[in-house]
């Protein structure tokens, strides 16, 4: 159980270090403060140095982490070039996420249960991607407090693209659970809805829940509050919908390590 927490919490803050530098091209610079970047990619800085340190703790493939460091690095690099200045190249900053998607693709391999490891990297990404995307949200909804006029349509288009992985993963999710089944130790196989009655796929359920279910409904009541121009309301309900994302995506990732669930 320790294993998978560790191995969970590395894909977590990896995945969300790699992403959360993407969602930048959704605020350009000359509609926002430098500010703002240099607290996203301090914010990626930390989240995947803490990541790193895990992944280095507990595997010994020597060129993964040849791979994993040379992304970091880059991150660090990049971040302390733009710290200070009023111009800011997006097209760098993802040419580096593309190095550490190639560099946690890598990971992946090493640290997740045999399968196709394409369709698993595209799964466990997207769920990298929703988990930054909400917080990406958050942190943008902060800075209609700190900055005067900052347009609403930042922060709409904010949630419409999270709004859209969530759709994603959500017809992803349906569509695996009813196909893909499991079988118990009486030799009877059963797909994963079912699984979810059982003691050991609870959770299942409840990731399900957490992780889709309850955010895209969030999702409805935030665009209707963007609508009436509170962002401040509408960045209370998306705090709700970080804790939800969260909680799912760690049991979504406990599931893919201790059982291969791709979801």
């Amino acid at each position: 159980m320790y294993s998978f927490f560790i191995d969970t919490i590395v894909i977590v803050f990896l995945g969300y270090a790699i992403s959360h530098p993407l969602f930048l091209w959704l605020t350009p610079v000359k509609k926002i403060d430098t500010s703002f970047y240099r607290f996203n990619l301090g914010l990626s800085c930390i989240i995947g140095s803490l990541g790193v340190i895990g992944y280095i703790g507990i595997e010994s493939n020597f060129i993964s982490k040849i791979y994993i460091w040379l992304w970091i690095s880059l991150v660090l690099i990049i971040t302390a070039y733009y710290w200070n200045s009023k111009r800011i190249n997006n097209f760098i900053i993802t040419i580096i996420s593309i190095l550490g998607c190639f560099a946690f693709f890598q990971i992946i391999i090493q640290i997740s249960p045999k399968s196709n490891y394409l369709i698993l990297f595209f799964m466990i990404l997207l769920g990298s991607m929703i988990t930054a995307s909400v917080f990406f949200s958050m942190i943008l909804g902060h800075w209609y407090l700190n900055v005067i006029n900052l347009p609403i349509t930042l922060l709409k288009r904010s949630i419409v693209v999270f709004s859209l992985l969530l759709v994603v993963r959500t017809l992803w999710d349906v569509i695996y659970m009813s196909i893909e089944s499991v079988t118990d130790s009486y030799g009877i196989s059963y797909n994963l809805w079912a699984f979810t009655f059982e003691f050991d796929g609870f959770l299942l359920g409840i990731a399900m829940f957490m992780g889709n279910v309850v955010p895209l409904i969030l999702n409805l009541f935030i665009w209707k509050t963007l609508k009436l121009q509170a962002t401040q309301s509408a960045t209370g309900l998306i705090y709700v919908s970080v804790l939800s994302i969260l909680f799912g995506d760690l049991l979504f990732k406990y599931y893919l390590l201790k059982f291969g669930f791709l979801l």
